[in-house]
């Protein structure tokens, strides 16, 4: 019998958590039975009613399960975090499926094999320079900035924004995937390095200036996007280390929103 806590105990001997991140547990109980999983890049009402359909009950995740209240001094009216609609939506189809959810983030995101190797990879990027703990840098053959960009686009399947000369000859290229390029400094990681253009997830506008100021071209593909193929590869692994169990592991898109 295969419970949850077996899943947690795999997936952790790959990727220890990190103190201080919400990873692990975020809902149900680590004795749970499993009978099959959903492996997801945000446990979205649709990811959660995909699970029901495929008659999983637990999902792993990247990202966090509920909306919580923020305090936010630009907000008047907000509702306490149990009073807003999408988590009670959730925690409802959850509770009534008995589904449990496990979170793997920042030890995902930066263990050897994980997010942040596997969008590189994913890219076609072979010869990595510099691996810092959440950024990895790569030479490649050169290229053309515009062609750059459409591959990035038409390998994670999503439409990037791109700041730089487009005909520009590209030989070296960092990459910063998921949410941090909501720090509106974080391009100084690549600081004594050859980059030239920095793949993001996502970016904030002072983080765009920021970047621009300090001489970098950047490419923005979306949060899920750059993310996703770490998230695929997890299912994958569970897949083959579950097989002899006979637990149906599978992969659902979040739900892909407009650039």
């Amino acid at each position: 019998m295969l419970k949850v806590k077996d899943v947690a105990d795999y997936i952790e001997s790959m990727a220890p958590p990190i103190k201080g991140d919400d990873s692990g547990l975020i809902y149900g109980d680590m004795d749970n039975e499993v009978r099959g999983i959903v492996v997801c890049w945000s446990p979205t009402l649709e990811v959660i009613k995909a699970c029901q359909r495929l008659s999983c009950n637990l999902i792993i995740s990247h990202e966090w399960l509920f909306y919580y209240k923020s305090d936010n001094k630009w907000m008047e009216n907000e509702k306490p975090t149990f009073e807003k609609t999408p988590n009670l939506e959730r925690l409802k189809l959850l509770s009534e499926n008995k589904i449990s959810v496990l979170r793997y983030h920042r030890n995902w995101d930066t263990t050897d094999g994980g997010v942040a190797d596997t969008l590189g990879e994913y890219l076609g990027f072979k010869k990595c320079i510099k691996k810092g703990f959440f950024i990895r840098v790569y030479t490649i053959k050169p290229t053309k900035l515009a062609d750059l960009l459409k591959m990035v686009g038409e390998k994670l399947q999503t439409n990037c924004i791109c700041h730089g000369n487009s005909e520009k000859i590209i030989t070296c290229v960092g990459i910063a995937p998921g949410g941090v390029g909501q720090t509106y400094t974080f391009a100084e990681e690549f600081l004594g390095t050859p980059t030239e253009v920095i793949i993001f997830g996502e970016m904030l506008e002072y983080a765009k200036i920021y970047t621009k100021e300090l001489g970098y071209d950047f490419i923005v593909t979306s949060h899920e996007a750059s993310e996703t193929p770490g998230m695929i590869k997890l299912a994958d692994l569970l897949k083959k280390k579950l097989f002899h169990e006979a637990i149906p592991v599978h992969f659902v898109s979040s739900g892909k929103t407009a650039h």
